[in-house]
């Protein structure tokens, strides 16, 4: 990715035997750095060699290679040359890449057409490529319902702080490096000589800075290993060695493609320009420009060392912009154009049809899990969901691949597929996190000011994915102590039934409004333990069942009217969660549907005879690549003594906008809501309108006895949580301005 013309090595050693290296100082190149985002075009396999077995070149016809350079964004450039290409049906024997030059090349050579790489390119989200983001769906409900993320989480080993592996995962690059790659890898019996265009990708020994050209073995963990950027994606662990990206060694792999047999060779050159100042003022930027400074004698090839240099007039295109691919293309292909004289001197007689890529079939002979130190196999084997006997099938192994991520146990998953006697061995190689975490979180709104908490979760404790917490809480509205413990329940192994134990020791302060008039705040202060099973029917619905035992003290406070005294607290409760939303935060799709019950036990002691329903609903629906509705609904019913302290409460700014929040207390609730919303550069635009009221009685809730409102909202996502500024007026003319930042609070549901 590096634009420097640097010395030229000329050929006369053999790179082409896998793992054959020609060691040079060790360095690390700001190419790398570019290359970190286009890793994403990963979904393709690699090629063989121009002397490969079975090769029909014409007596006389000079063998062409094609060599791709790294360069990130820019290396989409690429596409474009391989159109004309294409187009003009010149002939090219075997290709050479790095980095980003490796993805699309190793598409190229595995039968991949220039417009079905150029369609992968436009289908990818670049920005949450290396988000490592879970998909939420298949996160097991036990583990996610009510649940607080952190704003910040850093892991312990013994008593030590460990660093994450690298600022970026690469959970999502290794999934599509399989999803496109496994097949034609297996194709070609891990002999990318076998491939329809024989293939090599350059990648860096990082413990001794020696270029290391990959020619055999798994097609995407080699491509994987020529685009592992330092620092920003995890090494790649390849027969023992630690890989990164081969820009940091061989940014233009020219004299390699000469290995290979090629007597004439292309190059296309993504290679990014030397910054500016003014592009190194921050730590990247100038994290960049070191490796540059570092790198530039140590690059081993020149592009110039080619027959025909292509170069797309990208100017100063950056290598981390992916926001227009369609013009980066078309850059590369006008320059393809502008070479065409050239490139029909070179490159004489026509190219044969190349076979298109193969998809993945056969048997699952056997299942093999590596580098499961803590968490058990068998938990790894049941979340995957592969059989062994069973016939491969593509979408299932990558639907078991994001149960395994989901699990939230590991820093890195690599799914594999090695060749075995009619079927495949697919390899599950695991990177695991800490089991003990220290996670902080807070939030803020105009209500509440301001709290936060910190937590001690331990995940994995016991092997199974159990999760055990401490958590302090701190803050104007509530204050105190949680613990708890979950365990199965996922809903999917031997044992869908888990179970849990929580404790709480919690004082809590809302306000109470009379008239619409804030006139203090209540206090209540519970000591509770909880326990109970929970069964999992897949990951996205759970059954709960438990019981709750301790005390609840109301305290007097002077001018509120309230009830005090301490209640024994004895009761019994359910819920039945079913929560398919992408997102719990800015949703794009999906239904979450949460009803909860609970019945206090005077025989057990309780101090109050009552019982209470709850049903919460939320859906999103997107409609087009902008355009989303929200909506949300509340219905509380209860009977009998219903204690102040476990009142339905309901307000603005969803349910009825322009009144406070939590504004009304009462036995009976009812609220609709529904957002139709605009995304745009990360913040979303919205305006909502809700519907509804309390009651003391349930004969009396219905929709003709309710309160309304509308509102508009800006919501953003940020590094402390979701950011929110909401403005509201009810239907009786009463505004409200309401913000918010941070966590989501606890609402007893998805």
């Amino acid at each position: 990715m590096l634009a420097r013309r640097t010395k030229v090595r000329r050929p006369g050693r053999n790179p082409d035997v896998c793992w054959k290296t020609n060691r040079v100082p060790s360095a690390m190149s700001p190419s790398s750095w570019k290359l970190f985002p286009a890793l994403l075009l990963l979904a393709a396999p690699a090629a063989a060699d121009c002397h490969g077995p079975d090769r029909d070149t014409a007596a006389g016809r000079p063998r062409v290679g094609l060599v791709l350079s790294g360069g990130g964004a820019r290396g989409l450039a690429h596409i474009g040359l391989l159109e004309v290409l294409e187009r003009e049906g010149l002939r090219v024997d075997c290709v050479a890449g790095t980095s980003m030059g490796a993805a699309i090349g190793a598409l190229w050579a595995s039968g991949y057409p220039a417009a079905g790489i150029a369609e992968i390119v436009r289908s990818l989200d670049w920005q949450q490529v290396f988000s490592g983001k879970r998909v939420r769906a298949l996160v097991p409900l036990a583990l996610r319902i009510d649940d607080v993320s952190p704003a910040l989480r850093v892991g312990i080993e013994g008593l030590t702080p460990r660093l994450p592996a690298s600022r970026s995962s690469d959970y999502r690059l290794n999934r599509l490096l399989f999803r496109f790659l496994s097949a034609p890898g297996l194709a070609a019996g891990q002999d990318f000589d076998r491939l329809p265009r024989p293939f090599r990708a350059v990648a860096t020994d990082l413990a001794t800075g020696v270029r290391v050209v990959l020619s055999r073995g798994s097609l995407a963990h080699a491509v994987r290993a020529s685009m592992s950027t330092p620092v920003t994606l995890p090494v790649t662990v390849l027969d023992g060695r630690q890989l990164v990206d081969g820009g940091l060694t061989d940014n233009v792999p020219v004299d390699l493609a000469r290995s290979m047999g090629a007597d004439v060779v292309i190059v296309s050159d993504t290679s990014a320009p030397a910054q500016v100042p003014d592009e190194y003022r921050d730590v990247l930027g100038i994290g960049v420009q070191v490796l540059d400074v570092l790198s530039h004698p140590l690059q081993t090839s020149d592009a110039q060392a080619g027959d025909l240099v292509v170069q797309a007039a990208l100017g100063r295109h950056r290598w981390d912009d992916y926001s227009d691919p369609d013009a980066v293309i078309a850059a590369g292909r006008e320059a393809a154009r502008a070479a065409l004289p050239r490139l029909r001197a070179l490159v004489p007689g026509s190219a044969a049809p190349a076979a298109a890529a193969p998809t993945a079939c056969g048997v699952v002979r056997a299942v093999v899990v590596r580098g499961a130190r803590q968490i058990s196999e068998g938990t790894v084997r049941a979340a995957l969901g592969l059989e062994e006997g069973a016939a491969f099938d593509l979408r299932r192994a990558l639907r078991g691949l994001d149960r395994v991520w989901a699990l939230g146990l590991f820093e890195s998953v690599w799914l594999d597929a090695q060749p075995e006697a009619d079927g495949a061995q697919m390899v599950v190689d695991l990177r695991e996190t800490p089991r003990l975490f220290v996670e902080l979180g807070g939030a803020s709104n105009e209500a509440d000011h301001v709290g936060s908490f910190v937590r001690l979760r331990v995940r994995n404790a016991f092997g199974h994915a159990e999760r055990a917490e401490v958590e302090l809480d701190g803050g104007i509205r509530e204050y105190g102590a949680r613990a708890g413990v979950t365990a199965g329940g996922f809903g999917y192994g031997r044992w869908p039934i888990g179970l849990f134990a929580r404790g709480l020791a919690l004082r809590e302060e809302p306000r109470l409004f009379v008239n619409g008039d804030d006139v203090g705040r209540a206090r209540f202060t519970r000591a509770i333990v909880d326990g109970g099973l929970h069964l999992g029917f897949g990951p996205d619905m759970l059954v709960q069942a438990g019981l709750a035992v301790g005390r609840i003290e109301s305290a007097p406070r002077p001018g509120l009217g309230l009830p005090s005294g301490t209640d024994a607290h004895r009761v019994l409760h359910g819920t039945l969660a079913w929560d398919r939303l992408d997102d719990r935060d800015l949703p794009l799709s999906g239904v979450a549907l949460t009803v909860a019950g609970e019945r206090s036990l005077t025989g057990l002691g309780a101090a109050r005879d009552y019982w209470r329903s709850r049903a919460t609903a939320r859906a999103a629906l997107s409609l087009g690549r902008s355009f989303v509705v929200e909506g949300a609904a509340l219905l509380g019913l209860s009977g009998r003594e219903v204690p102040v302290y476990d009142l339905f409460r309901i307000g603005g700014p969803d349910f009825l906008p322009g009144r406070p929040r939590d504004e009304q207390w009462a036995r009976q609730v009812l609220g609709l809501s529904l957002a139709p919303a605009y995304d745009v550069r990360g913040i979303r635009i919205a305006i909502h309108g809700g519907i509804g009221n309390a009651w003391r009685d349930r004969s009396r809730v219905s929709l003709s006895d309710r309160r309304s409102g509308a509102g508009v909202r800006v919501t953003h996502r940020s590094v402390l949580g979701l950011v929110s500024v909401d403005a509201g007026v009810d239907d009786r003319g009463h505004g409200a301005l309401y913000f918010s930042v941070g966590h989501r609070p606890r609402d007893g549901g998805p």
